[in-house]
């Protein structure tokens, strides 16, 4: 297949992909258009930058790459319009190659960016998956970048808090239902459904969520189509309908982070060699009624997971959890889920709704419909479609 033709097929299923979703929110259609470039541009090298040159782009100016000098860095063909300037760029690569490994730079580790819509700023070339995104981060740059929007504290632990944040931890596990309980779930299935706030107005979806531990999840979220989201110890992938496309690292492990984030996964990990808790004194909390006890917060991390957990004094209940993400408009910031409607389930108590907030403005709500514990689950949830062309 020439160049040319796997260019016009991926910008032609990401069209399509785009008019069957578009009125379901900017990430779906984002992450749709992943999948027409993952399914066909991994085929063959693509020449990126509408053919520019990017060591001039870096520069400021535009200049016409020529075929016969090229470096190729992954699946991305870079064109120079002199030997010179490819002297430059292998000799300082990530200074002027595609940021971020190619991702969009608006919406971050969820969505692959087009090669040829990009932006410089700051003398570093990004890419986006749409147009809007790209009109977003030019506006506002510093809400979407990791290096301009840095956390806002950084603990280190003494040993005081993270013996209290042990004990706090086992708490929360009594709260839940006690550690055999927790220990012995083999499979967890949630049905929700969920509003969220987007760029086109509110949007309500319905959601099932599978998780056979201790590594193998599933996320199938329906609005207008359905849009799932497999993990496996050897295999990532998106799907709408029977076609899909292959997460890149960076993809996998954002998604894997979202279903280890949810407080039975998080007290779980509790014995991973990973894990560590550490008490960070009492605070207010948002959520919290006028006259409720300031809730115990402790800083978590496991398996590159960092999060705040706001367990309530008396009882031990996680009332909340927070951690530094990103918005569904891709927007960097403190992400915090405030638990309510909590019922027992096979002697374990878990939230039925959830308010997801950033920067303290409501971004997304979940009601959860059912809760199904230690089902049998099929192993072809975790399989691939067997008539994705996908490699």
């Amino acid at each position: 297949m020439c160049k040319q033709q796997v260019r016009a097929d991926v910008w032609m299923q990401a069209f399509l992909a785009l008019a069957v979703t578009v009125v379901v929110g900017l990430s779906f259609v984002v992450r749709a258009n992943r999948i027409a470039w993952s399914q066909n541009a991994q085929r063959q090298e693509v020449d990126v930058l509408e053919g520019l040159d990017p060591v001039m782009l870096v520069q400021g100016k535009e200049a016409q790459g020529d075929l016969k000098i090229f470096v190729t860095r992954g699946q991305f063909r870079y064109l120079f319009s002199t030997a010179e300037n490819k002297a430059l760029f292998e000799k300082d690569p990530s200074r002027y190659e595609i940021q971020l490994n190619g991702q969009c730079a608006r919406m971050g580790p969820a969505a692959r960016g087009n090669p040829d819509l990009f932006t410089v700023h700051k003398g570093r070339i990004y890419i986006f998956g749409t147009a809007e995104c790209k009109k977003a981060f030019e506006a506002a740059p510093g809400n979407y970048l990791e290096s301009e929007n840095p956390p806002a504290r950084i603990i280190t632990p003494t040993p005081e808090a993270l013996k209290k944040g042990s004990e706090l931890i086992e708490k929360a596990v009594q709260a839940l239902g006690g550690a055999s309980r927790i220990d012995g779930i083999t499979s967890y299935q949630e049905r929700s459904v969920s509003l969220r706030k987007t760029e086109q107005g509110e949007l309500q979806g319905k959601m099932v969520m599978t998780i056979v531990f201790p590594d193998r999840f599933r996320r199938d979220e329906t609005r207008q189509d359905t849009f799932s989201v497999v993990l496996t110890p050897s295999d990532g992938f998106f799907q709408i309908r029977q076609r899909a496309g292959s997460l890149g690292e960076e993809e996998r492990a954002d998604q894997v982070r979202q279903f280890r984030r949810l407080p039975l996964s998080i007290l779980r990990a509790r014995k991973q060699p990973t894990f560590k808790a550490a008490a960070l004194g009492k605070a207010a909390a948002l959520g919290r009624k006028a006259g409720d006890a300031a809730v115990e917060q402790v800083a978590v991390e496991f398996d590159g997971i960092s999060l705040t957990l706001n367990l309530d004094p008396a009882s031990g209940r996680m009332v909340s959890l927070s951690y530094r993400g990103r918005g569904t408009d891709g927007v960097l910031g403190e992400i915090e889920h405030m638990f309510s409607d909590f019922r027992t389930t096979d002697g374990i108590t878990l939230p039925y709704r959830t308010n997801i907030t950033l920067k303290g403005e409501l971004m997304r709500s979940v009601a959860v419909e059912s809760i199904t514990l230690n089902a049998p689950v099929p192993p072809a949830s975790f399989e691939r479609p067997k008539s994705d062309g996908a490699r």
